[in-house]
């Protein structure tokens, strides 16, 4: 497949973006934003149980690079929190995943959807730099006590593996969620 730059998520069909959700309640929106920006937040500070309780029990977690590289699925929560958390031996510096203009597609009393950009950042405690841009899709469900991510689909604009996905081992193609179809 051909992608184009700029615009390739909605060039590919990974995203078909709307005028936006116009629902009135200001704090299921706020609530709904928040669920996504808990997920950076427990990813980075390396709380499993805190990136657990942001996804369903039935999550699903997938990605794609300029959606012409899947990464995943990985269905379950249980699946979700094994995988992101396999990355944490390998990551010895800080990582911080910021959203950028958070907005609502759609949202009811049941379910919603978000698009944020993702900025991922990364400190040695010396220096800082940029690793990775890319969005994160997110369909969040309404389970009484808390809006939870059902699914996550995270599209970066390029790879956030080291050197070239030719060169990688099959245990590396394994850690980046890169998985044989």
């Amino acid at each position: 497949m051909e992608w184009k730059l700029p615009g390739w998520a909605s060039h590919s069909g990974t995203i078909a973006l709307g005028k936006g959700a116009t629902a009135n309640d200001p704090g299921a929106r706020q609530l709904v934003l928040e669920r996504v920006a808990r997920y950076c937040w427990a990813y980075d500070e390396r709380r499993a149980d805190l990136l657990e309780d942001c996804f369903t029990e039935d999550g699903v977690w997938e990605g794609n690079v300029l959606d012409k590289v899947p990464i995943g699925p990985f269905a379950t929560r249980s699946a979700i929190v094994g995988w992101l958390t396999g990355f944490w031996p390998h990551q010895h510096d800080q990582r911080r995943h910021m959203l950028l203009n958070n907005i609502i597609e759609q949202i009811d009393r049941e379910s919603a959807t978000t698009l944020s950009y993702l900025l991922l950042m990364s400190s040695t405690g010396e220096t800082s730099k940029i690793e990775c841009t890319g969005f994160y899709r997110c369909n969040l469900r309404n389970e009484g006590d808390a809006w939870r991510i059902e699914r996550m689909t995270a599209c970066f604009d390029a790879p956030f593996w080291p050197g070239a996905l030719e060169r990688l081992s099959e245990r590396g193609r394994r850690r980046h969620g890169v998985l044989d179809r």
